[in-house]
């Protein structure tokens, strides 16, 4: 099964727009107004720490067995596409995401989980 979580940040103060558009918008690259730059390095840092034992493709493909994800990253957002992923991995990521005050999009229902 194939899922994307999706993961920006505001910026402080910053008007909250429909999140499925700022998805829409960061997913196509565009640099929106009001979301926050994300340290890519740092985090890119972190989930190889992560994952360590998961074998790289390439710069942003990762396979454990039958399990992959493709990393998608900008300084404004990061997607990660799971393909075959456990439930426990998954939160693994949003583990690390939450580190840099990124909460969880789910594009699927429409739903951002950062209390708001």
């Amino acid at each position: 099964m194939a899922r994307d979580l999706s993961f920006w940040k505001y910026k402080d103060g910053s008007e909250r727009l429909e999140h499925s558009k700022i998805y829409e918008k960061l997913s196509n690259a565009e640099y929106v107004e009001g979301v926050a730059e994300i340290p890519v390095d740092l985090v890119k840092a972190e989930i190889e720490k992560v994952y360590i034992s998961w074998e790289k493709e390439d710069e942003n493909s990762y396979v454990l067995g039958s399990e992959v994800f493709e990393l998608m990253l900008t300084n404004q957002f990061i997607r990660i596409d799971c393909y075959g992923m456990t439930e426990e991995h998954m939160n693994q990521m949003i583990d690390v995401m939450d580190k840099f005050d990124c909460p969880l999009y789910d594009s699927t229902i429409d739903v951002r989980f950062d209390g708001e």
